[in-house]
C-alpha cells in the first residue's frame, strides 16, 4: 500500500514537472520564434516523457509540443513597435513536427528495452542468487521456469530431464497452463527429431506445433492454444541433461536475442541441477558414513543392532505427519540416525539401558547424550540438530535426563525422537532384564499411556496417525 502512494505521488509530481517545463518552454519560444534556440528545448520534456510514461506519454507530449509551436507561433518576432511577426513556414512545421514524433518514438522505445534488459537482468540475478542459496533442485527449476515465462512474455515454460533408461524426457518443473496439460503422457524421444537435435547442443524453434511432425500431443496443444516454441538444451561441460521448452502466446518467430535469454536461463538451471546432484551425492556419502558409524557402535551389542536406523524410519513417519519441510526432515534423519552416537564412549556393559540395577553403569549411561554432543559439536553441518542427541531422553514431566527439562522447553526434534526410540525399545528391548519384547500395537498402548507424563501428548497423536492405528483400535485390543 505504502508503494503504490509513493508511485503515485511520484506520477503526479512528474507530470506538474512536465507541464510547468512545457509552459516554460513555449514561453520562450514565443519570445524567440521557432527559428531561435528555444524550440530545441521541447526534446527534454517529450524525451522524459517516453522514459517516464512510455509510448503513450511519449506521443501525448509529442501532441502538445506540436500544437504550442504550431503555425500559429511566429518564425520570428515582431521588431520594434511597428513591426510584424514573420509566420512560419508549413513545411517547417511539418518537418519540426515529423522530427519531434521521432525522437518520442525513439525515447519511448529505448526506455523500454532498457528497461526490458533491467528486469532480465534482475531476474537472472535472482535465479544466480537462489542457486547459491538453495541446493534443492525442485525449488531452483521451478523458480527459473517461472521467470522464464514472465521474462520472455511467455505462455508456459517447462523443464524436462532426460531418462536415457527408457529414452523419455521426465518433467521436473512447469510454469503456465493447467495440469491436466502437463499430465498428457510421457515425451519420448523416438521419432521425435526436434528435441534429439536439441539434446545433441542446437537451438530449435517451432513456428507452428501443430504442423510439426515431432510434436507428440497435438490434439493437447490445440485444447491449450499452443502456437510457437523454443525449445533450448540443458547441457554442462560433459553432457546434457535435458531442455527448457517455452511457447509463445501467439504464432511468433524467436529472435537471437530472445534464444539467447533462454539460454541463459538453461545454463543457470544445469548449473542448479549439477550443483544438486553433487550436494546430494555429498549428502549421501556422509550419510552413509554416519549409517556405519553407528552401526559399528551398535555392533557392540546384538540386541541393538539397526535399532537407529529403525527409530529413523519411526522418525521419518511422525515429521511428515506434522508437516516438516524436506530440509527439516533430511536434517532430522542424521538426528535420528546419530541420537546413540555418545555410546562410542562407553564401555560394552554400559551402552545397553538406563534401567540396570548397577547405579554406576546408570550414570555412565546417562552421560552418553552429552558425550555425543562433545563428539558432534565440531560438526557445523549438525549444529542445529544436536539438540536431538543431547535431549532425546528428556521426559514431558522432568523426569528424563540429562538435564531434566520438561513440556514445550525441551526442542521439538529431540521430543519426536523420543517417541520413536522408546517405541523401538519396546519391541526390541535392550535390557537383558527385560526379556520379552512387545507386539506394535502393544507398544503403541504403551506409548500412549505415557503421552502427558512421558512424552508430548500432541506428537503421540501424530504418532498414533503415522503408524495407522487409531485409538478405537488401541482400546478394542486392550479389550
Amino acid at each position: 500500500m505504502a508503494a503504490s502512494k509513493h508511485s503515485t505521488a511520484r506520477t503526479v509530481v512528474s507530470l506538474i514537472v512536465l507541464a510547468i517545463a512545457m509552459g516554460f518552454i513555449t514561453w520562450l519560444v514565443y519570445l524567440q520564434g521557432t527559428t531561435g534556440i528555444a524550440v530545441h528545448f521541447y526534446y527534454l520534456p517529450i524525451i522524459w516523457a517516453g522514459f517516464a510514461f512510455g509510448d503513450y506519454g511519449a506521443l501525448i507530449t509529442w501532441i502538445l509540443a506540436a500544437l504550442a509551436c504550431g503555425a500559429w507561433m511566429p518564425a520570428e518576432p515582431a521588431v520594434g513597435s511597428g513591426g510584424q511577426p514573420v509566420q512560419q513556414e508549413l513545411l517547417d512545421v511539418l518537418l519540426r513536427t515529423l522530427i519531434f514524433f521521432v525522437v518520442a518514438m525513439f525515447a519511448s522505445r529505448l526506455s523500454f528495452a532498457l528497461k526490458r534488459r533491467m528486469t532480465e537482468a534482475q531476474t537472472l540475478y535472482q535465479v544466480a542468487h537462489s542457486i547459491t542459496s538453495s541446493l534443492r533442485i525442485e525449488q531452483v527449476v521451478q523458480l527459473i521456469t517461472d521467470h522464464a515465462m514472465r521474462v520472455m512474455d511467455a505462455k508456459a515454460c517447462n523443464i524436462r530431464l532426460l531418462d536415457e533408461e527408457n529414452g523419455e524426457l521426465e518433467l521436473v518443473a512447469t510454469a503456465g497452463l493447467n495440469d491436466e496439460y502437463w499430465e498428457k503422457g510421457p515425451v519420448v524421444l523416438e521419432g521425435n527429431v526436434t528435441d534429439q537435435r536439441v539434446l545433441r547442443g542446437h537451438a530449435e524453434q517451432i513456428y507452428d506445433v501443430l504442423a510439426d511432425p515431432g510434436f507428440q500431443y497435438p490434439e493437447a496443444a490445440r485444447e491449450a492454444g499452443l502456437t510457437s516454441a523454443l525449445i533450448v538444451p540443458l547441457e554442462t561441460k560433459e553432457e546434457t541433461l535435458g531442455l527448457i521448452r517455452v511457447y509463445s502466446k501467439s504464432p511468433h518467430k524467436f529472435s537471437q536475442r530472445e534464444i539467447n535469454l533462454l539460454t541463459t536461463f538453461a545454463h543457470q538451471a544445469s548449473v542448479a541441477i549439477e550443483n544438486a546432484e553433487l550436494y546430494e551425492d555429498i549428502r549421501q556419502n556422509y550419510y552413509e558414513t554416519v549409517r556405519t558409524l553407528t552401526r559399528a557402535i551398535e555392533a557392540k551389542d546384538i540386541e541393538t543392532y539397526s535399532h537407529s536406523e529403525r527409530v529413523a524410519d519411526l522418525v521419518e513417519k511422525i515429521a511428515q505427519q506434522v508437516g516438516m519441510s524436506d530440509e527439516q526432515r533430511e536434517l532430522l534423519q542424521f538426528g535420528s540416525i546419530l541420537h546413540d552416537v555418545g555410546k562410542i564412549g562407553l564401555e560394552d556393559t554400559d551402552t545397553a539401558t538406563d534401567s540396570k540395577p548397577d547405579q554406576s553403569a546408570q550414570v555412565f549411561y546417562r552421560m552418553h547424550p552429552l558425550i555425543g554432543q562433545s563428539i558432534l559439536q565440531p560438526v557445523t553441518f549438525l549444529a542445529s540438530i544436536l539438540s536431538v542427541i543431547t535431549h532425546h531422553h528428556e521426559r514431558w514431566d522432568g523426569s528424563g535426563f540429562p538435564e531434566g527439562l520438561e513440556g514445550d522447553d525441551i526442542p521439538y526434534e529431540a521430543r519426536i525422537v523420543a517417541i520413536a526410540d522408546a517405541y523401538d525399545r519396546l519391541i526390541h528391548p535392550h535390557d537383558p532384564v527385560v526379556n520379552h519384547s512387545l507386539s506394535p500395537r502393544e507398544a503403541l498402548q504403551e506409548i500412549v499411556a505415557g503421552a502427558g507424563t512421558k512424552f508430548d501428548p500432541k506428537l503421540v497423536a501424530a504418532f498414533r496417525r503415522a503408524t495407522g492405528q487409531s485409538q478405537s483400535e488401541d482400546q478394542d485390543s486392550s479389550q
